[in-house]
């Protein structure tokens, strides 16, 4: 946590972590997350989006593991499309049209530099603040292996 920053904690549903996007026969197919894959994930928002997550630990219950972990209190308005695809394009990332992973109708990005793929962004998940600044909230992130981001690489040539 930084100094004087308004957090918030969040727990992960007992036994479920959210998604992941792997290759598959046909193409990149959304999965549900191992609690790894989750950990990954947030790792990842940290270093690309320069967030602060941080994990607080994790329990467990009846259904399966729980992850507690906190992260900075987000206050905005949703971010229109135009806004995410500019905040994403100057980050060098590329849109791939026609393909979403997540909420029906969001966006995905992917950046061959890297291998960085970035899934599920919608307004709910990318808030604009009263400065301008767009802020990722819960976009699904993942650093693809080599067979994912050959697909996704396709896609974007497409």
């Amino acid at each position: 946590m930084r100094p004087g920053e308004d957090v918030f904690a969040k727990a992960t549903y007992a036994g479920q972590y959210g998604f992941t996007v792997i290759a598959a026969t046909g193409g990149p197919t959304l999965a549900h997350a191992l609690p790894g894959e989750y950990l990954d994930r947030l790792l990842l928002a940290n270093r690309i989006f320069n967030d602060n997550i941080c994990l607080v630990g994790a329990t467990t219950e009846a259904e399966g593991l729980v992850i507690v972990t906190t992260q900075p209190t987000v206050v905005g308005v949703a971010a229109p499309r135009e806004d995410m695809i500019s905040y994403f394009t100057q980050r060098h990332f590329t849109l791939i049209p026609n393909f979403f992973a997540g909420y029906r109708g969001s966006l995905s990005f992917y950046r061959d530099l890297d291998q960085m793929a970035v899934f599920d962004a919608h307004p709910a998940n990318f808030l604009k603040d009263r400065r301008g600044i767009i802020l990722p909230i819960d976009a699904v992130l993942v650093q693809a292996g080599d067979e994912l981001a050959v697909m996704l690489a396709e896609l974007c040539a497409n």
